[in-house]
């Protein structure tokens, strides 16, 4: 791809993504400036339009998100972690209806192969589920699709019922005037970062953009440092560009092929939600922590995508986070072991 191709492509998508975005802030719909650039990108990248969007821009946006978060900890949020290991110790089996419910799903209405279904099966892990999957035989394409689909259902459930159901809208934290940094204080939140970033690659953790800076930016405020916090304007910024990244994954996938994946999709998140509703009303009653906040760290969308709802939203990132990395990392490593002991096979290369 050449360098004019790349920016033709960054172009298109972030302004269309910025175009849903403005027609969704007008329509006055929630949260317009992640569900807008879903849609305009989708649309663009559908309509052959050159789309998408390179990854030290889509990483460099995590690292923000991972900063942001890390300053909702504080040393009182160690007071309160002593109620998630009762909610963390549901996630395996949370993970474990949800593939086999939605691999029956996929299997008799979607018709698909076996391994194609359980690699589409799974409540997230969308990049590396998808390689896997062509690595033991399955159908690539059928598998990213059935997880693009799965991950935008998923955040517009979320957001609109939060909003039309809950009355939860953007938190009032992201609006009023922007704390103003010196060169120093910039500087600091860039060291954290960057180093944060080097620390999850190292560490191999998923969205490791995200998640090094969370962590490093967290345990530096536990430990009684005080960096300054990321000024919430770039919050915008990344939703724009998130949400553009998503929509520009539908590129290449036809009328007829979206139509199908959207219909089997319905269901079988329809299922996942209703899933993560039921586990939320049952924690709630053992430990306590409000249904909204449960059923966030238990939906099956995107890690970066359901964080950053969490921050807009500001209902407990850091406990969203948790939840979700765990998520993430038992389908990442437990999915492709429990496929070779059922299957007996392995990747093809």
């Amino acid at each position: 791809m050449t360098w004019s191709t790349r920016i033709a492509s960054v172009t298109v998508t972030l302004c269309a993504g910025l175009l849903g975005g403005v027609v969704f802030r007008l329509i006055g719909l929630p949260m317009p400036w992640l569900l807008g650039p879903i849609i305009g990108a989708a649309v663009a990248a559908m309509m052959g339009l050159p789309s998408g969007l390179p990854r030290w821009l889509r990483g460099s946006v995590l690292v923000v998100l991972g900063l942001m978060i890390g300053s909702t900890v504080h040393q009182s949020t160690l007071a309160h972690i002593a109620r998630w290991p009762v909610s963390m110790s549901a996630v395996a089996l949370y993970v474990a209806l949800c593939t086999g419910g939605m691999y029956a799903v996929l299997r008799r209405f979607g018709g698909f192969d076996p391994v194609t279904a359980y690699f589409a099966a799974a409540p997230g892990g969308f990049v590396a589920m998808t390689v896997l999957g062509g690595a033991f035989g399955g159908r690539e394409r059928s598998i990213a699709l059935t997880h693009a689909v799965r991950v935008v259902l998923v955040v517009f459930t979320i957001v609109l019922s939060y909003h039309l159901l809950l009355g939860i809208s953007a938190s009032p934290h992201t609006a009023g005037p922007a704390p103003v940094l010196g060169w120093h204080q910039w500087a600091e939140l860039a060291l954290i970062g960057a180093a944060g970033w080097l620390l999850g690659r190292l560490l191999h953790l998923p969205s490791s953009a995200m998640l090094g800076p969370l962590l490093l930016f967290a345990a530096t405020r536990v430990a009684g440092f005080n960096p300054p916090s990321m000024p919430r304007p770039p919050l915008l910024a990344a939703e724009v560009i998130l949400g553009s990244g998503i929509g520009a994954g539908f590129a290449g996938a036809t009328l007829r092929e979206l139509r199908q994946s959207i219909l089997i999709s319905l269901a079988a998140t329809g299922g996942m939600l209703g899933l993560s509703l039921a586990f939320s009303l049952a924690l709630r009653a053992v430990t306590g922590i409000p249904v909204e906040t449960l059923f966030l760290a238990f939906s099956p969308g995107g890690l970066s995508g359901v964080s950053l709802i969490a921050l807009a939203l500001g209902i407990e990132p850091a406990f969203v986070t948790a939840h979700n990395v765990l998520r993430v990392l038992l389908i990442l490593f437990a999915g492709p072991l429990i496929f070779r002991v059922f299957k007996g096979s392995t990747p093809q290369t």
